[in-house]
């Protein structure tokens, strides 16, 4: 369809920046050949990298061009794909086949407490360097997670050493277009960072099945959906992260939720008309996000998705909301009404709780699996947990764990259940008639969303429907 008939994605403007986005994003940690580091061999030379590989993420930035995805969004902490992508563009360029003006080109670059503002500036104007650059288009600061990330930007004891000089400074010389940040934060902070007035724009992560590890954050228990108001509010641009991975695993959605999504849309175009039609239903924009390609044929979806863009939006409002309203009845039926209103109220999160454990997204995740049928789903966000406590300890402080943890545990917070622990006190917030449920919420989730071999039988409408993937990615 898409060889005979492009179809552009469309475009929308994109808050304060005034730039027209795309409403699909290219995400570019997928396609690379190496994540540089871990156990397989760096690559920081070009010639290193395989020409299947590189054939590959060029094709996949001539399609996504095709398609009209003019967006590219890629980080300093994607290991070598800084570096492709700048051979790649200097190549489409050069052939006269994509003009520099025609892209909104992102990158990304996180901070810490030791860096000075000349150390940041260099660290960003390195990543213009590898991508063949003068400017970006949009920059953010990588993974603004933990109250120490918000006080190297903002709240150094020298408020001149505030890392966030560094990009106005970038940004008063033309190299940075627009500054923006992304998080995997809980709420609260992300909520304090937008009100910074600092930033054009926001990488969050917000779906149709919550807010990954912000879900069941701030009063309402609605994640960072009052964070996409607040944007706003302030005109700000919002991108969304994720959206088919973190965003309910809608490649490979369960029996359960593709029942319900039918007839109306598959689930991977239900999550895409939820987020762009975002306006309608809960009054604030949602102008774009991102989808993670391994091969070219990963655009084609949300792009086909887009088409009903042009098409009748009350029509497509009417599906939409048909299956929100069957979404919302299963999981009423599966858990009740009031817990579905109410389950998140006085549940801490990691970084609230006790013993840092994740206890809001073990909650949501239960609350999937029996409204949705997300198992699978369920699994993918307990597995970073399980490692995680192979390096906790009860025996050691909150700031020991957190660094014996590493930095991965600001990205995906939270310790699993250990069996040997008594988490009543976590709970003793919250009403009393969740306490027990609790409780056994977060148990069940420790039983079944377990990696390790046990003899559970799985329902049917837990099960995988289908797996789009059918390869895996580069640097995987």
């Amino acid at each position: 369809l898409l060889k005979d008939a492009p179809i552009q994605v469309p475009k929308v403007r994109f808050g304060k920046t005034e730039l027209q986005m795309p409403v699909v994003t290219l995400g570019c940690m997928r396609f690379q050949q190496s994540w540089n580091r871990g156990s397989g061999p760096a690559v920081f030379d070009i010639t290193n990298v395989q020409d299947e590989c590189q054939e590959n993420l060029v094709e996949i930035i001539r399609h996504a061009y095709y398609c009209g995805i003019t967006h590219i969004e890629t980080a300093k902490m994607y290991g070598t794909s800084q570096l492709q992508i700048g051979v790649a563009l200097k190549q489409l360029f050069d052939a006269g086949e994509i003009q520099r003006k025609d892209l909104i080109i992102q990158t990304k670059g996180a901070v810490s407490s030791g860096m000075t503002i000349q150390g940041y500036k260099t660290d960003v104007l390195n990543s213009f360097q590898l991508l063949k650059l003068d400017y970006v288009d949009l920059f953010s600061v990588h993974g603004l997670n933990t109250q120490q990330d918000y006080d190297a930007l903002f709240s150094k004891s020298n408020r001149n050493d505030n890392l966030i000089i560094a990009l106005q400074e970038l940004k008063k010389e033309g190299k940075i277009r627009h500054i923006g940040f992304s998080s995997h934060g809980p709420a609260d902070l992300i909520q304090r960072c937008i009100e910074t007035n600092a930033f054009d724009y926001a990488n969050l992560h917000y779906h149709f099945c919550g807010s990954y590890t912000a879900s069941g954050d701030l009063e309402d228990g609605r994640g960072n959906l009052s964070n996409i108001r607040l944007a706003h509010s302030k005109d700000m641009g919002v991108f969304v992260i994720s959206g088919y991975d973190k965003g309910g695993r809608l490649y490979a959605p369960s029996n359960k939720l593709r029942d319900l999504c039918l007839p109306d849309m598959e689930p991977m175009t239900y999550g895409s008309v939820w987020l762009w039609q975002h306006a309608i239903h809960h009054n604030a924009p949602i102008h774009t996000f991102v989808v993670g390609a391994a091969r070219p044929s990963d655009l084609d979806q949300p792009v086909l998705a887009s088409h009903l863009l042009y098409q009748d939006q009350n029509e497509l409002s009417n599906r939409r909301q048909r299956i929100t309203d069957r979404l919302t009845q299963a999981m009423e039926d599966a858990l009740g009404k009031k817990w579905v209103q109410n389950w998140h109220v006085g549940v801490p999160n990691a970084h609230a709780s006790i013993y840092q454990t994740h206890l809001t997204g073990l909650v949501w995740t239960y609350n999937l699996i029996h409204g949705w049928g997300m198992l699978d789903f369920a699994k993918d966000r307990y597995a970073p947990m399980v490692g995680h406590l192979k390096n906790w300890s009860s025996e050691k402080t909150k700031e020991e764990n957190m660094k014996k943890m590493g930095p991965g545990f600001a990205w995906m917070p939270g310790t699993a259940i250990d069996t040997t622990l008594d988490y009543t006190q976590d709970f003793v917030n919250c009403p009393e008639e969740n306490k027990d449920t609790l409780l056994k919420a977060i148990q069940f989730v420790h039983e079944w969303a377990s990696k390790k071999e046990n003899n559970k039988i799985i329902p049917l409408e837990w099960e995988t429907a289908y797996d789009m993937r059918p390869w895996t990615a580069f640097p995987e």
